[in-house]
């Protein structure tokens, strides 16, 4: 049987619809944010540009049909790329404006060359930026922490796949031209439009799978190598380790140590009800207020995905009390200044070394525990685990 390029095309626009749309619908619902995004609006203009070259192979639009699917079909590589560097956190200002350029090159490029190429008009010009765009996508997909997740290189494959393709199409379309035999049976419109299907299904697929690993509580930790976020809060086992050394330290001097634990309730909801977006903001509000209103001597770090926890020096249970409340001061200010507008339930738990004793298995949950009472009740800001405390 043999495949005529409107048939070809119209299966590629087909499954290109079914593969965004899906992929599209799922990041409206999960209010997705960042590179969710990103790699969205690549899907969109994939899908958008099957349908510009499906018009153009059926003879509506003539030539503006295949200038708008080319910038289109340049804006997905583009896209994914500035999804990728979202994912790492790395700034898209000036990849955004590149992308840009691409895309408007390839537009005219078509209308400036249809005289002469007809279909193929500007054709060189997409293929060029399409090779440098799956490339620097590539290599951005092998950077840290992107490249530390497997899915990572297996999108890296697939846009080095799509890259190599291109760049052979491009160089046998220079060096023999489209209607050599090599190049029409091989590399020709039926055989991109078919690599497109397997690539945008395969790539459908993974990016969902990326998406799934950047969850809000995930994020910090696989953006750090060493133990410390990017934000410069410690991941709970490194802060367990550090603070576990530095009680051990104060009981040899008899050293007073104060174990603070901030806990903040209703992430979930938010999450839920107005989007990641916002709860990333409270939650990054909170992890700043902390870090700025802690001792400088004092070690931050996370202690599940609704709690940070503060290991410092404090002479007398009243100094660790201060703290407590010092440190709900700034996030309740931090969370004044957030953009999402949103203030959840903040309880702030104290344990003291001279309450209950050198311990951290005693001073941690002992803290937790406080936090969640002060969480839990009205007009509560700050409670203190001790055995005669009520506060």
């Amino acid at each position: 049987m043999t495949l005529d390029l409107f048939t070809v095309t119209v299966m590629t626009a087909i499954v290109a619809s079914v593969a965004s749309i899906t992929y599209i619908l799922e990041t409206i619902f999960r209010r997705d944010a960042g590179p969710g995004r990103l790699w969205a609006v690549a899907f969109f203009c994939g899908l958008s540009a099957a349908i510009a070259y499906m018009a153009s192979s059926s003879g509506v639009g003539g030539f503006v049909s295949v200038a708008v699917g080319n910038s289109l079909f340049v804006l997905v590589p583009g896209f994914v790329w500035l999804g990728a560097r979202r994912f790492n956190d790395r700034p898209i200002g000036w990849s955004l404006v590149l992308v840009v350029v691409f895309a408007l090159a390839s537009f005219a490029a078509a209308l400036i060359q249809a005289d002469d190429w007809g279909s193929w008009g500007g054709w060189t010009t997409m293929a060029a930026c399409l090779v440098a765009l799956f490339v620097a996508a590539a290599v951005e997909a092998l950077r840290a922490p992107l490249g530390h997740i497997r899915s990572g290189w297996a999108l890296a494959a697939v846009l080095l796949f799509a890259a190599l393709f291109s760049a052979v199409r491009l160089v046998l379309f220079l060096a023999a031209g489209p209607a050599s035999p090599l190049f029409s049976r091989w590399f020709g419109s039926i055989s991109a439009n078919i690599v497109t299907v397997v690539l945008t299904v395969v790539a459908a697929i993974v990016t969902s799978v990326l998406r799934s690993h950047r969850s809000a509580e995930q994020r910090y930790e696989w953006l750090t190598e060493r133990g410390v976020a990017s934000d410069g809060v410690m991941l709970a086992r490194t802060f367990v380790a550090a603070s576990a050394d530095i009680i051990e330290r104060a009981s040899w001097r008899s050293e007073g140590v104060v174990i603070v634990v901030i806990r903040v309730e209703g992430l979930a909801e938010i999450r839920t009800a107005f989007g990641q977006e916002a709860a990333d903001d409270i939650s990054g509000a909170c992890r700043q207020a902390v870090r700025r209103y802690a001792p400088a001597s004092a070690i931050v770090g996370e202690d599940d995905e609704h709690r940070l926890a503060v290991a410092a020096l404090a002479p007398t249970a009243a100094d660790a009390r201060r703290l407590g409340a010092m440190i709900y001061r700034g996030c309740m200010e931090g969370l004044a200044r957030a953009d999402s507008g949103l203030f959840p339930f903040v309880g702030v738990g104290v344990a003291f070394t001279g309450d209950v004793g050198y311990g951290l298995g005693a001073l941690l949950p002992g803290a937790r525990a406080a936090a969640r009472r002060a969480a839990a009740t009205p007009g509560a800001s700050v409670l203190v685990d001790a055995p005669a405390a009520s506060s």
